[in-house]
């Protein structure tokens, strides 16, 4: 890794999306970190989708490289990163399709699907979908999710047999969205499971994370609010470990991911995965879940800045 003491480095972060205030902690965090060790970073809240702010940023700065913290719609679908490409400034992270793909969780899950990858049963919403579809899917439970959303915002748990006794004949209005775009929310089986994930650095998975939480799935309120959701690190068998650490690097390999993210996944007592989605761009404060894998390793939140950074 080249000497960053003379690069001027830009952080991204704000954004337009419901997780503007997490990318907020995010890009502070980082940026004070930078800061306190005399290299040259500059902050940069990027609140409206507007290119021309962007690139007078990175003008006036004289940037050299991006490390953009934006994360949900904007920073994390392959936008911002498109930006980057015109106006030819290396970024730290996916490039453009990648981070379009990953962001999509539908296409996310063809893709899985296509290389054998293991991924919860889904149904994409139409006019035609029927009580008897979503049976196939799960019998007892399914979630309700957006295909294209961060920090599990807008998901929603269904009883299968409450859907069955709801009056409507309109799935959509059985499921409270018919005053919303169908094609923007897709259902998935409910997998009673652990859920982990595996935070991955520079193409090395680090330590694996366990996440447990008193609600029904770890949602936003889980992950910023609530005071008891539980993050561990387990003790896996050599052979569990391995399996973990090569089906999370495929999967993120097979999006075209690079550089740094996160894959999310349910596995059973019997070793069984089923993986769920990627993070690209996984929050960023001393806290969050890559600085404490990260820590792990002995690795410290700067030193993890640092090998982001590399050029």
């Amino acid at each position: 890794m080249n000497n960053l003491s003379d690069k001027n480095i830009g952080i991204l972060c704000g954004g337009w999306s419901d997780e503007r205030s997490v990318s907020l902690n995010s890009g502070k965090s980082a940026y004070k970190s930078l800061i306190s060790n005399n290299l040259h970073a500059y902050l940069f809240d990027y609140q409206k989708d507007d290119i021309g702010d962007l690139s007078n940023f990175i003008k006036d700065n004289k940037i050299d490289i991006i490390f953009n913290l934006i994360h949900g719609v904007g920073g994390e679908d392959g936008l911002v990163q498109s930006y980057l490409d015109k106006l030819s400034v290396k970024y730290i992270g996916s490039n453009s399709k990648s981070s379009k793909i990953s962001f999509n969780k539908v296409l996310t899950k063809k893709i899985w699907l296509k290389k054998g990858l293991n991924t919860p049963k889904y149904l994409t919403l139409s006019d035609t979908i029927s009580f008897e579809d979503i049976k196939k899917i799960s019998e007892d439970k399914f979630i309700l999710k957006p295909c294209a959303s961060g920090s599990s915002v807008g998901i929603k748990i269904f009883n299968t047999c409450d859907l069955n006794l709801a009056k409507s004949s309109n799935i959509l209005e059985k499921l409270s969205i018919d005053n919303l775009d169908a094609n923007d929310y897709f259902i998935e089986e409910f997998i009673s499971a652990n859920e982990y994930t595996a935070p991955i650095i520079n193409n090395q998975v680090f330590p694996i994370i366990q996440i447990k939480t008193k609600r029904e799935f770890y949602n936003y309120e889980a992950k910023y609010l609530d005071k008891d959701t539980v993050f561990s690190f387990p003790n896996f068998t050599k052979n569990v470990h391995e399996q973990i650490n090569s089906l999370c690097m495929e999967a993120f390999n097979s999006i075209g991911c690079s550089d740094w993210g996160r894959v999310d996944f349910f596995m059973d007592d019997s070793s069984s995965i089923n993986l769920i989605e990627i993070n690209s761009i996984p929050g960023m404060t001393d806290h969050s879940l890559v600085p404490k894998s990260a820590k792990k390793n002995g690795i410290s939140y700067y030193q993890l800045l640092l090998s982001l950074l590399k050029i």
